[in-house]
């Protein structure tokens, strides 16, 4: 499996960044942005993307980001 890095930074990606940009920016991506470096093109806080991940999560609106059960919540971090 290789792994994804931001075209930005260099920071190594985790899926639900990946999930995010291609929310966000473009579904056919094939480079991405870390959350710090999303933030700051999107001029928002990475607090604010992470909760926008957490609801996407939860909701299950997205199919980009798995659903959480009620029990996945409690221990869910961001992956």
């Amino acid at each position: 499996m290789s792994e994804f890095t931001c075209m930005k930074c260099g920071a190594v990606l985790k899926t639900d960044e990946i999930a995010l940009y291609r929310k966000l920016i473009s579904r056919g991506a094939q480079k991405y942005s870390c959350l710090k470096c999303l933030a700051e093109y999107l001029n928002v806080t990475k607090e604010d993307l992470e909760k926008l991940i957490e609801y996407y999560h939860r909701t299950g609106v997205c199919s980009l980001f798995a659903k959480w059960d009620d029990e996945d919540q409690k221990d869910q971090t961001l992956k």
